[in-house]
Protein backbone atom coordinates (compact mmCIF):
# COMPACT_ATOMS: atom_id res chain seq x y z
CA UNK A 1 0.00 0.00 0.00
CA UNK A 2 1.11 3.56 -0.63
CA UNK A 3 -0.23 4.76 2.70
CA UNK A 4 -0.10 3.84 6.36
CA UNK A 5 -3.60 2.73 7.40
CA UNK A 6 -5.04 3.06 10.90
CA UNK A 7 -8.01 0.73 11.54
CA UNK A 8 -9.39 2.06 14.80
CA UNK A 9 -11.87 0.73 17.33
CA UNK A 10 -12.93 2.97 20.23
CA UNK A 11 -15.35 2.28 23.06
CA UNK A 12 -16.25 5.90 23.86
CA UNK A 13 -17.81 6.74 27.23
CA UNK A 14 -16.27 10.13 28.02
CA UNK A 15 -17.98 13.22 29.39
CA UNK A 16 -17.43 16.55 27.62
CA UNK A 17 -14.21 15.40 25.94
CA UNK A 18 -12.91 15.73 22.39
CA UNK A 19 -10.75 13.01 20.82
CA UNK A 20 -8.40 14.02 18.03
CA UNK A 21 -5.45 12.39 16.32
CA UNK A 22 -2.47 14.55 15.41
CA UNK A 23 0.64 14.02 13.35
CA UNK A 24 3.65 16.33 13.77
CA UNK A 25 5.28 16.41 10.33
CA UNK A 26 8.62 17.50 8.96
CA UNK A 27 6.79 19.69 6.45
CA UNK A 28 6.42 23.49 6.52
CA UNK A 29 3.95 25.69 4.69
CA UNK A 30 1.87 28.77 5.52
CA UNK A 31 -1.24 27.00 4.19
CA UNK A 32 -2.79 23.54 4.39
CA UNK A 33 -5.18 22.22 1.73
CA UNK A 34 -8.46 20.41 2.42
CA UNK A 35 -10.83 18.52 0.13
CA UNK A 36 -14.33 19.93 0.00
CA UNK A 37 -17.36 19.34 -2.17
CA UNK A 38 -16.41 20.02 -5.81
CA UNK A 39 -12.78 20.92 -5.10
CA UNK A 40 -10.45 22.00 -2.32
CA UNK A 41 -9.59 25.04 -0.24
CA UNK A 42 -6.61 26.37 1.66
CA UNK A 43 -6.47 27.67 5.21
CA UNK A 44 -3.51 29.23 7.06
CA UNK A 45 -1.40 27.08 9.37
CA UNK A 46 -0.78 30.05 11.67
CA UNK A 47 -2.85 32.33 13.91
CA UNK A 48 -1.60 35.79 12.93
CA UNK A 49 -5.01 37.46 13.00
CA UNK A 50 -8.31 36.99 14.82
CA UNK A 51 -9.73 35.75 11.51
CA UNK A 52 -7.03 33.06 11.40
CA UNK A 53 -7.82 32.04 14.99
CA UNK A 54 -11.49 31.60 14.10
CA UNK A 55 -10.55 29.06 11.42
CA UNK A 56 -9.41 26.42 13.91
CA UNK A 57 -11.16 23.52 12.17
CA UNK A 58 -12.12 22.86 8.56
CA UNK A 59 -14.92 20.63 7.34
CA UNK A 60 -13.20 18.42 4.77
CA UNK A 61 -14.47 15.45 2.80
CA UNK A 62 -11.73 12.95 2.05
CA UNK A 63 -8.34 14.42 2.91
CA UNK A 64 -6.23 17.17 4.41
CA UNK A 65 -2.76 17.93 3.06
CA UNK A 66 0.37 19.75 4.15
CA UNK A 67 2.90 20.09 1.34
CA UNK A 68 6.00 22.11 0.64
CA UNK A 69 8.06 22.28 -2.52
CA UNK A 70 8.60 18.76 -3.84
CA UNK A 71 6.77 16.68 -1.22
CA UNK A 72 3.98 16.51 1.30
CA UNK A 73 1.85 14.36 3.59
CA UNK A 74 -1.90 13.86 3.44
CA UNK A 75 -4.33 12.54 6.00
CA UNK A 76 -7.04 10.44 4.30
CA UNK A 77 -10.35 9.75 6.03
CA UNK A 78 -13.21 7.41 5.27
CA UNK A 79 -15.71 8.85 7.74
CA UNK A 80 -14.32 11.80 9.72
CA UNK A 81 -14.71 15.34 8.47
CA UNK A 82 -13.09 17.76 10.93
CA UNK A 83 -9.49 18.66 10.07
CA UNK A 84 -7.01 21.24 11.29
CA UNK A 85 -3.38 22.15 10.76
CA UNK A 86 -1.36 24.45 12.99
CA UNK A 87 2.29 25.00 12.11
CA UNK A 88 3.46 21.53 11.06
CA UNK A 89 0.88 19.46 13.01
CA UNK A 90 -1.94 17.92 10.96
CA UNK A 91 -5.03 16.98 13.03
CA UNK A 92 -8.31 15.17 12.57
CA UNK A 93 -11.27 15.14 14.96
CA UNK A 94 -12.44 11.63 15.80
CA UNK A 95 -15.06 11.74 18.58
CA UNK A 96 -16.61 14.18 21.01
CA UNK A 97 -19.03 14.01 23.90
CA UNK A 98 -21.16 17.14 24.13
CA UNK A 99 -24.22 17.19 26.34
CA UNK A 100 -26.49 19.42 24.25
CA UNK A 101 -28.75 18.73 22.39
CA UNK A 102 -28.14 14.98 22.95
CA UNK A 103 -26.42 13.88 26.13
CA UNK A 104 -25.56 10.49 24.60
CA UNK A 105 -23.95 11.87 21.42
CA UNK A 106 -21.09 9.68 20.12
CA UNK A 107 -21.34 7.33 23.14
CA UNK A 108 -20.65 3.65 22.54
CA UNK A 109 -18.49 1.64 20.17
CA UNK A 110 -17.01 3.15 17.02
CA UNK A 111 -14.92 1.75 14.21
CA UNK A 112 -13.24 3.98 11.62
CA UNK A 113 -10.28 4.05 9.28
CA UNK A 114 -7.84 6.77 8.31
CA UNK A 115 -4.43 6.83 6.69
CA UNK A 116 -1.25 8.86 6.27
CA UNK A 117 -0.17 9.28 2.67
CA UNK A 118 3.32 10.69 1.99
CA UNK A 119 3.65 11.90 -1.59
CA UNK A 120 5.89 13.67 -4.08
CA UNK A 121 4.94 17.13 -5.25
CA UNK A 122 1.91 19.20 -4.25
CA UNK A 123 -1.55 17.85 -3.50
CA UNK A 124 -2.46 18.49 -7.15
CA UNK A 125 0.66 16.78 -8.52
CA UNK A 126 0.02 13.80 -6.25
CA UNK A 127 -3.58 13.58 -7.56
CA UNK A 128 -5.05 13.50 -4.06
CA UNK A 129 -8.69 13.55 -5.19
CA UNK A 130 -8.07 10.17 -6.84
CA UNK A 131 -6.51 8.70 -3.71
CA UNK A 132 -9.22 10.19 -1.50
CA UNK A 133 -11.97 8.57 -3.56
CA UNK A 134 -10.07 5.26 -3.78
CA UNK A 135 -9.62 5.22 0.00
CA UNK A 136 -13.32 5.95 0.55
CA UNK A 137 -14.64 3.60 -2.12
CA UNK A 138 -12.15 0.74 -2.55
CA UNK A 139 -12.50 -1.61 -5.49
CA UNK A 140 -14.43 -4.72 -4.50
CA UNK A 141 -13.91 -7.84 -6.60
CA UNK A 142 -16.69 -10.40 -6.83
CA UNK A 143 -15.69 -13.75 -8.35
CA UNK A 144 -18.06 -15.28 -10.85
CA UNK A 145 -18.40 -18.71 -12.39
CA UNK A 146 -18.34 -17.37 -15.93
Amino acid sequence: SQYLVFDTFVSWHENRKFLKVEFPLNVRNNFATYSIQYGNLQRPTHNNTSDDMAKFEVCGHHWADLSEYGFGVSLLSSSKYGFACHSNVLRMSLLRSPKKPDDTADMGDHQFTYALFPHKGSHAEANLPRYGYAFNQPLIVYPTNE
